[in-house]
């Protein structure tokens, strides 16, 4: 028998109650096969979780030319118009062709877990739509993984093109955002409301009889 899927490490500090609503009879597993992901599911009210890989997004950076695969331009915007700086701003990003069937729009905004660290960002950037787990330099940074050596708050230093390899964990509140880019203080203010009350949403899961509890396996 299949391991049911539970959260590693000192994540589950973190997300306090939320694994309980792996057993809510809502809660649908998604099993769309994606590189880079471990388990994914959407919970009762909407929001779309997954433990995944973090790569490495450069795009709208001054980095982006010292990455391979990396753009001067975000799938998201800032209301002028401009790209969002993977350098500055707290982004994730999604595959093509597969947000918009959980109601998720660019800019909403998600909580990025890694150990103990909690980070809020919006959705900055469309990514290959087999692929699961990317997010932006700055977003890398405050989770613990700097990825630029010898950095300087003006731009400088040298990319080292290097992601988290797992257990990277993403929740997206659909509809939290505006449609453009967000700053990092815009993403706490509007993602901690939304995650404190996802963690009440799953204390309730105790009003549910054993019978009507599951796991995934």
């Amino acid at each position: 028998m299949a391991v049911p899927y539970q959260p590693q490490g000192l994540a589950v500090i973190v997300l306090d109650s939320i694994p309980m609503l792996f057993l809510h009879p809502k809660t649908k597993k998604i099993t769309t096969p994606l590189l880079g992901k471990k388990f994914m599911c959407r919970f009762p009210s909407g929001q779309l979780y997954f433990d995944s890989k973090l790569d490495l997004d450069t795009d709208g950076s001054t980095f982006h030319s010292q990455d391979g695969t990396g753009q001067g331009e975000t799938s998201t915007k800032n209301p002028d118009g401009t790209s969002l700086d993977a350098d500055q701003i707290n982004y994730f990003v999604l595959p093509k062709n597969f947000f918009q069937q959980f109601k998720i729009q660019k800019g909403d905004i998600g909580v990025v877990i890694n150990g103990i660290r909690k980070v809020y960002a919006c959705f900055g950037d469309v990514g290959p739509p087999t692929h699961l787990g990317e997010g932006s330099i700055a977003l890398h940074r405050e989770l613990g993984h700097e990825t630029i050596k010898n950095w300087t708050s003006m731009g400088g230093g040298k990319l080292i093109n290097e992601g988290i390899s797992s257990d990277v964990i993403t929740i997206v509140f659909p509809g939290s955002g505006n449609g453009f880019g967000r700053t990092n203080k815009e993403c706490a203010q509007i993602g901690e409301p939304l995650f404190q009350k996802l963690m009440l949403e799953a204390q309730s899961i105790g009003d549910f009889p054993a019978s009507r509890m599951r796991a995934y396996a």
